[in-house]
């Protein structure tokens, strides 16, 4: 079976987080803990942008130039667009050029404000461009999900024929259920099995909270290669967070990950975006939230203690991460408690324990959760 590929975008879609802007030593030392994820293809940006942009892109490819991963560009369908592309990325190992056109009829208007004629001549002039500077060449069809059907197919013939090997079918809006998005993914999948050796790409957003399930059902669709970003990172609500997609796929898909994926390095990545970003994660945020592997409730903190696989799903020593926590606080029961007594080393009698557990719940109505300092205080006190 042929393993998922992974292509993020942290460095393009991920800076688009309204009050992110990268710096070239962030994006240095967000390219080399990608790189050590192993993740297939990072996108470093859009080279077009800006000068600063370019130059940016062209000293990371120097300095990764004898890296296998490939690097990526982003292009519109514009020709000068494809050879500043080239200038950016030529020192690379490997390189990719994406071509981004919008498919759907109010992007069509509203982002470009273009024909659907003059869209396809663009297109098709832009990627036969392409191909006399990359080998690999991916074309994403913008807002995909709400283009008409008969264009978008019309796009991808286009794409395909002329050299696109890469179909990239975003929900840029976060617009479609997982339902949609599988139908579509399919739908394209079967469409383009004319072509030999094209394979289908999801990139999507999370608008509707869907992101990470749409990547799935797009996976579970045929799509080989899926587009994501550290922490979920990008504009309005965000894009597919990669660790939640490898977390997905190393619980229920095992044999779709490549060997060379070290998921130990995501909490390394977590840390450095947030970090850089000054964006902190919420609490509850799958695999790396702080509550994530911490329990409240007495009867999970039993549970947990005796073995952390009855509430915890993932291990998360996988993720370099540490598993079992307890919460010291109201709903705390006595097995909590011991644990948490266990660690600071501290023997108290069972009368004792008693006495303690209803001290700490009183405490947690004002403080909420105990820390262990505030814990030897009252340890102090019934003493």
């Amino acid at each position: 079976m042929n393993k998922i590929l992974f292509h993020d975008t942290t460095l393009r879609d991920g800076e688009q987080t309204p009050g992110i802007a990268f710096s070239l030593s962030d994006k240095i030392k967000i390219t080399n803990i990608l790189y050590q994820i192993g993740l297939d293809i990072i996108e470093v940006g859009f080279p077009a942008a800006s000068e600063n942009e370019k130059n940016n892109i062209k000293k990371i490819s120097k300095l990764f130039k004898k890296k296998n991963t490939i690097l990526c560009a982003f292009s519109r369908a514009k020709e000068s667009d494809i050879e500043i592309a080239y200038e950016s990325l030529k020192e690379a190992k490997k390189s990719r050029i994406q071509v981004v056109a919008p498919s759907s009829n109010i992007h069509l208007k509203y982002s470009i404000n273009t024909t659907k004629k003059q869209l396809i001549k663009n297109l098709r002039q832009s990627i036969c461009k392409a191909r006399g500077f990359f080998e690999d060449i991916q074309f994403t069809a913008q807002d995909a999900p709400r283009a008409e059907k008969k264009f978008l197919k019309e796009l991808i013939d286009v794409a395909i024929d002329s050299g696109a090997t890469t179909i990239s079918l975003p929900d840029t809006t976060g617009f479609c259920s997982f339902e949609e998005y599988s139908m579509l993914i399919s739908e394209i999948k079967d469409y383009i099995k004319k072509f030999k050796k094209v394979f289908i790409s999801a990139h999507c957003h999370n608008d509707l909270g869907l992101a990470t399930a749409n990547t799935i059902a797009a996976i579970n669709s045929g799509a080989r290669q899926v587009e994501c970003t550290i922490n979920g990172l990008g504009e309005r609500a965000g894009n597919a967070p990669l660790e939640e997609v490898l977390a997905i796929l190393d619980l229920k898909y095992k044999n779709l990950l490549k060997k060379n994926i070290r998921l130990k390095k995501l909490a390394e990545a977590n840390v450095l975006l947030e970090k850089i970003t000054g964006i902190k994660i919420h609490n509850n945020k799958p695999v790396f939230g702080k509550n994530v592997f911490t329990h409240a409730s007495g009867m999970h903190q039993k549970a947990v203690i005796e073995n952390k696989n009855s509430f915890e799903i993932l291990k998360a020593e996988k993720f370099g991460l540490s598993g079992g926590k307890i919460s010291i606080g109201k709903l705390s029961g006595k097995a909590g408690i011991k644990k948490i007594l266990n660690d600071l080393k501290v023997s108290l009698s069972g009368k004792q324990i008693e006495s303690l557990t209803k001290e700490v719940k009183k405490y947690s109505l004002r403080e909420k959760e105990l820390s262990n300092s505030k814990l030897k205080q009252i340890i102090k006190k019934i003493k």
